[in-house]
């Protein structure tokens, strides 16, 4: 009886998918990086209105378009056609020009001029809250340029860290790092429970976190109601100001003219009342019925194309 023949091992492809996705993560670092010199380049405002433009004409033709659209609608049913366009066509050519400032982030923040805090009392009570041995946990939404948002608090010295989304390519995420060095003095903190405990021990000795709490959060998040439909939203900027005792203070940025930036910010009153869960509940609708009034004023900078509601509200209408 002949014996059959095995197929050999066949470990050349895992070995080529590796070395494919070794050289898409080069690629992608070095267009990034090439981007940013041609951007350079031009200067800050002519590079954030060329990207603002570039985003504008393409983004529509993207799948993330039908879905910012629809959520548009579900979100602001009264608006006519013609105006969701519009706001939409706005909100790409924003998303641009917050690509091209976030890439030459460097020469944002060294101009002086293009970044006002509105609250000068409330910002200046912020800056001595250290001395008082308040932690502060800053909470903002994908509106304007949020990164600018930082950008006064590292000018006046305040220790911060920033919460964020992991890169997955290694090479654009130590970039990311390496340029919002000076912007975070306290770091940079990829969510995740393992930075929990950094992130505590940070407010309880004084210092502030900053983190965007507007996107879904389906594993652990909360069902609050945003724009009259249920979103699945974080309770972490709840949990921690409770958890804590850290003052708890919504901010906003606003574009008011080429590359030139107004800071908002508003503090709500973390009150504990020994049931931990409906506080944190209360306090989650709170940021996000704020977080609604602020889109509603200016609709066309806050970033519909995310996943933020349930199926129904995204999928286009037939």
């Amino acid at each position: 009886m002949q014996p059959v023949a095995r197929p050999p091992a066949c470990r050349a492809p895992s070995r080529d998918l590796i070395i494919l996705a070794k050289l898409a993560q080069h690629l992608s670092f070095l267009s990034v990086r090439l981007t940013r010199g041609l951007l350079a380049l031009l200067g800050l405002e002519r590079a954030s209105a060329l990207m603002g433009w570039c985003w504008r004409v393409g983004a529509p033709l993207t799948e993330r378009h039908p879905r910012a659209m629809a959520q548009l609608e579900a979100a602001l049913p009264m608006l006519a056609v013609s105006a969701r366009r519009q706001i939409i066509a706005r909100m790409w050519e924003g998303l641009g020009r917050t690509f091209a400032e976030g890439l030459l982030l460097d020469r944002l923040m060294a101009q002086s001029g293009r970044i006002t805090v509105e609250d000068e009392a409330l910002f200046a009570d912020l800056c001595a809250s250290r001395a008082d041995g308040a932690g502060i946990v800053f909470v903002s939404l994908h509106s304007g340029n949020w990164e600018a948002l930082g950008i006064p608090l590292a000018k006046a010295g305040m220790n911060v860290a920033g919460l964020y989304q992991p890169v997955q390519n290694p090479m654009l995420e130590a970039d990311l790092l390496a340029q919002r060095a000076d912007l975070y003095r306290a770091g940079m903190i990829s969510k995740g429970s393992h930075g929990m405990k950094r992130i505590v021990r940070l407010l309880r000795n004084g210092d502030a976190v900053a983190m965007l709490a507007d996107q879904r959060e389906a594993r652990r998040g909360l069902m609050v109601p945003f724009f009259g439909l249920d979103a699945p939203s974080t309770p972490l900027p709840a949990s921690l100001a409770l958890r804590t005792g850290a003052r708890l203070v919504l901010a906003r940025c606003k574009r008011v003219g080429p590359v030139r930036f107004a800071i908002e910010l508003e503090e709500l009153q973390v009150e504990a009342s020994g049931e931990h869960d409906d506080d944190v509940e209360r306090l989650t609708c709170a940021i996000h019925a704020r977080f609604e009034e602020w889109i509603r004023q200016r609709p066309a900078e806050w970033m519909w194309a995310h996943r933020r509601w349930a199926r129904e509200a995204r999928e286009p209408s037939t």
